[in-house]
């Protein structure tokens, strides 16, 4: 790995700066961590910025360059996550999304979100019965629960929507206990993407 790579890795650098901008002017941009707040500012706000750009422009829907979504992610918020499928779906300017290393747990449906999706030879998404922590009373439990129940439904009606996929197949995992990884053989017989990079 060069001197230069490394440095500008290792700590802020114009170099950084400059790849970002590029890759931002040519519609390119990355999901690399965890889904959170903090990600979706550097996601979110640049779609419909390209948006309001093509807009501005005139440019018909038909002839605008496409955003390309760059997902690595083992997931995160669902909440947060919900905000990427719907900016997704909202934009007019297509969003081209693309996974080559891993997309998991709610990484998958912003991939299946795509207006295209494209799928690495090596690359794994992944499927599970959502998580989380429930604490405090009885009652503030039993409400969290009922959230979870809801956000499952709304993750699990997605996937179907946007694949081959059946609530069957997802029940079968869920009453496993058991993350479904799936390779792009698999990701194939179900529609999961359409073309593989």
């Amino acid at each position: 790995m060069s001197e230069l790579f490394v440095d500008a890795i290792e700590e802020k650098n114009p170099l950084l700066d400059k790849i970002e901008k590029d890759l931002f002017n040519e519609r390119v941009i990355y999901l690399n961590e965890d889904i959170s707040g903090y990600t979706i500012d550097g996601i979110v706000p640049l779609i419909k910025h390209i948006n309001i750009q093509d807009n501005k422009a005139n440019i018909p829907k038909s002839e605008r360059k496409p955003i390309q979504l760059h997902i690595t992610t083992a997931g995160g918020s669902a909440y947060d996550g919900w905000n990427v499928v719907s900016s997704i779906e909202k934009s007019e300017t297509p969003v081209h999304t693309y996974v080559e290393g891993y997309a998991m747990s709610m990484g998958l449906p912003i991939f299946l979100a795509g207006h295209k999706r494209f799928l690495g030879e090596y690359a794994t998404l992944l499927y599970h019965e959502l998580r989380g922590q429930a604490n405090g009373t009885r009652q503030e439990v039993k409400r969290l629960d009922k959230e979870y129940d809801r956000l499952q439904k709304v993750y699990d009606d997605y996937i179907i929507k946007r694949s081959n996929i059946t609530q069957e197949v997802l029940d079968d995992y869920q009453e496993k206990v058991s993350d479904w990884y799936i390779d792009s053989t698999e990701a194939k017989k179900y529609s999961l993407y359409d073309e593989l990079v």
